[in-house]
């Protein structure tokens, strides 16, 4: 039998993932469907069981060897009040259940002090100084979001209405933005997800010139900083700028912003593992 089985789970709404390592050797990664520990617990345990299940058995395992285990499940959702704590109680093992901005902190900087700020369909900011950490931000399209690409994507389509009622100069762009709305942006709006609203950014890039385009930039560029500042973080500091968006915006971040950027060194399952290895 084995002495230690180490665990790392990255999950959200679009699947899960997996990252099993036995004795200290290198891990195997699995894939599971979506783990929404929020809108879908049931679903999410299931979801993570089965990537479980097939990560065990890369190794001749079964869930009978879950007592020798030590599990780190980074989930989104985790941070609302009890939600993590609940999720935890559901599954048939234990396992230290944090929000996945936590491990994608860990992951990125391997546990030193610093700060991330994930810009991707939707957004977050979390920093660790001296043993402690602060999040803000994450709360969701309606709620928040600030400087995420949905949000992003909203604002440019609303500009691009403004054209069209004459309080904004014509904009090709603005024309760009509600032919990719069909019939028409107020109905196409009715259903759209936070992902469609985030692939409109991907118009707004394709015309850098546009003023639309600039005012976009700019308020993405601020909200940053906002919450970089809200966070405390320090120029010179260790930051990571991750997420589509966020990548996308890394050469464009002014001079105040780049003294302490730096790539990120893992992912948040490298995160979930790495903490998943310091638990006693």
């Amino acid at each position: 039998m084995t002495g230690r089985i180490d665990i790392g789970i990255d999950g959200g709404g679009t699947g899960c993932r997996v990252a099993l390592s036995v004795d200290g050797g290198t891990p195997v990664e699995t894939r599971g469907g979506p783990a929404n520990i929020v809108s879908d617990p049931a679903g999410a345990e299931a979801a993570i069981r089965l990537a479980l299940t097939e990560a065990l058995s890369a190794h001749g395992l079964g869930l009978d060897a879950m007592p020798h285990a030590r599990v780190c499940a980074g989930l989104a959702g985790g941070r609302l009040p009890g939600a993590a704590d609940a999720f935890a109680t559901r599954l048939p093992f234990l396992a230290y259940v944090v929000d996945d901005s936590v491990t994608a902190l860990e992951g990125a900087l391997e546990g030193a002090d610093g700060t991330l700020a994930s810009l991707g369909t939707g957004s977050f900011f979390i920093r660790k100084a001296g043993g402690v950490t602060r999040h803000i931000g994450g709360w969701g399209f309606r709620l928040g979001d600030e400087g995420s690409a949905a949000w992003a994507g909203r604002m440019a389509l609303s500009l691009a209405l403004r054209v069209a009622d004459g309080r904004l100069p014509p904009d090709p762009l603005a024309e760009a933005l509600v032919t990719a709305c069909p019939p028409h942006p107020v109905l196409w709006a009715a259903t759209a997800t936070p992902g469609d609203f985030a692939q409109l950014v991907r118009i707004v890039m394709a015309h850098p010139q546009s003023p639309i385009a600039v005012r976009v930039r700019d308020a993405i560029l601020a909200a940053l900083e906002e919450g970089l500042a809200d966070l405390g973080h320090q120029p010179g500091a260790a930051l990571v700028v991750t997420g589509g968006l966020g990548e996308m915006l890394v050469p464009m971040l002014p001079h105040r912003l780049t003294s302490g950027l730096r790539p990120a060194i893992g992912r948040p399952l490298d995160g979930a593992l790495r903490l998943a290895r310091g638990l006693p």
